[in-house]
This record gives structure tokens, sequence and C-alpha cells, in this order.
């Protein structure tokens, strides 16, 4: 939050600098304040610029799982007798953090035939409802998927 608070600012000075308040400058200013917050967090292994890729991957990713979400459950819906595939699935974690895991199971609970039920009591399990797939694998390897996209601009 403070790298884009930073970049915000940047971009206001330059703005300012520039002598006119316009999309064109702020867009200049960003960039300018992108280029400069790489360079000061070179050396960094997890720099804001590799967090803010991996989140643009997260959401591509999210959004795509969201539409095949939603196609296999209304195919499911559709159905004369639809077969469902009941699971309780249990993820192992390897998130840590508080915000992390809530994000995880935010982002499975909003995919369609997948409703997150809670961690364990040590952190390091996640337990999972899922209905789509026939195979209980399959539905913790996506769930596995995600926590690994989240991994990238969360840990």
């Amino acid at each position: 939050m403070a790298e884009i608070l930073a970049i915000f600012a940047i971009a206001l000075l330059w703005s300012a600098l520039s002598g006119e308040i316009t999309i064109a400058t702020l867009v200049v200013g960003s960039v300018i304040g992108l280029v400069l917050l790489t360079v000061v967090e070179r050396g960094r292994t997890n720099s804001f610029p590799g967090r803010l890729v991996a989140f643009v991957r997260y959401l591509v990713r999210f959004l795509g799982e969201l539409v095949v979400a939603n196609v296999l459950i209304a195919r499911l819906a559709l159905q004369a007798r639809p077969r469902f595939h009941q699971h309780v699935i249990a993820v192992p974690l390897r998130l840590r953090s508080d915000v992390a895991i809530n994000l995880l199971a935010a982002t499975i609970t909003l995919l369609p035939g997948t409703v997150a039920m809670g961690v364990s009591a040590d952190r390091k399990t996640l337990y999972a409802h899922a209905i789509a797939s026939a195979d209980p694998d399959d539905a913790r390897a996506s769930v596995q998927r995600m926590e690994t996209l989240i991994m990238g601009f969360l840990s």
C-alpha cells in the first residue's frame, strides 16, 4: 500500500512541476514513480513491480476460473438429473498471514461450486466444499493454484 501511495505522490509532484495536472502528466508521473521504486527496491526478492505483475496474473487467472466455474455450474443447473460430485477437501496451506488466508478463502468462495468452510486451529489446513469436479484432487489442485498466485504478491 505504501508503494502505491508513493507512486501517486510522485505522479502528483510530476504533474505539479510540469505546470498542469492532466491525465497525461499523471500517467507519466506514475511511470516515473514505478521506475524509481523499481530502482530503489532492486535487490529485494519481492519488489513492488514483481508483486504488481503477480497481482495482475492472479486477477487474470481468477477471472478465467470464474468464467469456467460459472459455465460448469450453469450446465449442472440446466441438466434434468445433474450428477453432483460433492467433496469436502482438506488443502494444506503454505500461506501464513491472516490476510493471505482470508483472501484465498474469499477467492475460492467467490468461484461457483466451491465454498471455504474453515481453517484448522494451527492455520495449516483449509477445508472447503466442492461440487463441480469428480476428482477431489482436481478441486484441491485448483485451490492450490490460487494459493500459489496469492503467494506471488502477498508473501
